[in-house]
């Protein structure tokens, strides 16, 4: 329990009531409760419509008796108000929400005690985020970059051609398969992934075994022909992600309806080069080199910015605001339900894991807060602010993402102060998390690769 401290003209006492959770008692004396239900009065007096007198001139003792109730609402708003702004003043708490005011039954004439349960932010030691080690890939660009760039631009406006030959790798394959094992069809097996039991016209790119696809389905097409059939043998590993496939072989009966030959353009072709409005060869390798240049530039400065977000996340833990983590919890497990009902997942399938689920997003709110209260005290340390024109610009990216009028978007982040504090909030983070990222000491790795792994 801590002891009694005493902030303006109130008694402030603040106790302990749970993991990063007190509650702080306000007391007024008598005849401070006395001239505020006074201060009340006369405010009511000048507004109030009493037959007989004009505005502000009825005695006390009568607006009292006709507006008891009006009264003694604005007494605890009031009451309530000074009891909150003494705690927010309190310099030895930092308050991270408050979560309940309660001044109970006021009496004009008698003390009054307010109760605020709050959250608290937790002392911690801040890392030292300005000798983060930040890993980056180099951003040279070299002749073999552009010239790769340039063919994957080549094969985005490639033809398919009807060929009257055998399938070769790389041609565009028009098939039907079946799969079985035994006497027992994958499509019943696993009918929420058809790709493993039966297609009907699909198409399969021959020898590509990268991506989503039954691998041996696109390598043994090659050199079968239109109306040509087979049947071949796929073996999934132990550890397959679809669970009743997992070890097994299964059969399947293809059948070939058409194949189609991939043509990519030549990248010195005059319809090539004017489909992008360049003029020549030469203004093309330019250009892929430095929009290659620009996006390794991007991908660093991402890449610094999630290593320093798990950096932050390695700290020693700390106590977290409960209200806080239980708030995010929910945001995330419905987030996460809705779109997993999206992408055709059932609402009792939902409902059968709502456990696992609900601890996942409690693991995930518990980064986010932790994340959220670091960096918000690094941008207290290092004056960080959010500024008009940074509101405005992060309201008009939004708007555009969301395709509203930026004019309407801003005018509904004004009308809902928790979304706009939220907004604020997550402007604040990003400018934060900027910050530290370009603090950082940047070390490049002399191996390209992916440098938050």
């Amino acid at each position: 329990m801590h002891k009694p401290s005493i902030y303006s003209k109130v008694n402030l006492e603040i106790k302990d009531a749970g993991t990063a959770r007190k509650i702080a008692t306000v007391t007024f004396e008598s005849n401070e409760v006395s001239e505020k239900e006074k201060q009340a009065c006369l405010e009511l007096s000048r507004v109030a419509n009493i037959p007989g007198f004009r505005k502000g001139k009825a005695p006390l003792p009568m607006i009292r008796k006709r507006y008891t109730k009006e009264l003694l609402e604005e007494l605890n708003r009031k009451i309530s108000t000074e009891a909150y702004e003494a705690v927010l003043s309190e310099k030895n708490l930092r308050v991270y929400s408050i979560l309940k005011v309660d001044a109970g039954n006021l009496d004009p004439n008698s003390s009054a005690s307010v109760e605020i349960t709050i959250d608290v932010e937790p002392e911690f030691d801040l890392p030292d985020y300005e000798n983060f080690e930040l890993e980056i890939n180099p951003t040279e660009v070299n002749e073999s970059d552009v010239a790769k760039e340039i063919q994957s631009l080549c094969d985005q406006r490639a033809t398919f051609e009807i060929v009257e030959r055998k399938v070769e790798a790389g041609d565009y394959v028009k098939c039907s398969y079946e799969g079985k094992i035994g006497d027992q069809a994958v499509a019943d097996l696993v009918p929420e992934k058809p790709i493993y039991g039966k297609q009907s016209n699909t198409w399969e790119e021959a020898g590509q075994v990268k991506g989503m696809g039954v691998e041996a389905i696109a390598e043994g097409i090659i050199g079968l022909a239109k109306e040509d059939s087979t049947t071949l043998k796929a073996s999934f590993e132990e550890d397959f992600e679809v669970a009743p496939l997992a070890g097994k072989t299964v059969e399947y009966s293809i059948e070939i309806h058409e194949v189609r030959e991939k043509k990519s353009p030549e990248p010195d072709s005059k319809e090539f080069l004017e489909s992008l409005k360049i003029e020549n060869l030469e203004e093309l390798n330019e250009k892929v080199k430095k929009d290659l240049s620009n996006r390794k530039e991007r991908e660093n400065i991402n890449a610094k910015r999630q290593q320093v977000t798990q950096k932050i996340l390695e700290m020693p833990e700390f106590p977290l605001p409960q209200q806080a983590v239980e708030d995010e919890s929910n945001t995330i497990f419905q987030n996460n339900a809705q779109r997993a009902i999206q992408g055709g997942a059932k609402q009792e399938e939902i409902e059968e894991k709502r456990d696992e689920l609900w601890k996942q997003s409690q693991s995930q709110a518990q980064s986010r807060v932790k994340l959220t209260i670091t960096l918000g005290r690094i941008a207290e340390k290092e004056k960080i602010e959010v500024k008009n024109e940074d509101l405005a610009q992060a309201a008009t990216h939004e708007a555009m993402m969301m395709r509203k009028d930026p004019n309407e978007f801003i005018k509904e982040l004004t009308q809902d102060r928790a979304r706009l504090n939220r907004f604020r909030q997550d402007i604040l983070h990003d400018k934060t998390l900027e910050f530290v990222a370009n603090k950082g000491k940047e070390k490049v790795c002399e191996i390209e690769g992916d440098p938050t792994n």
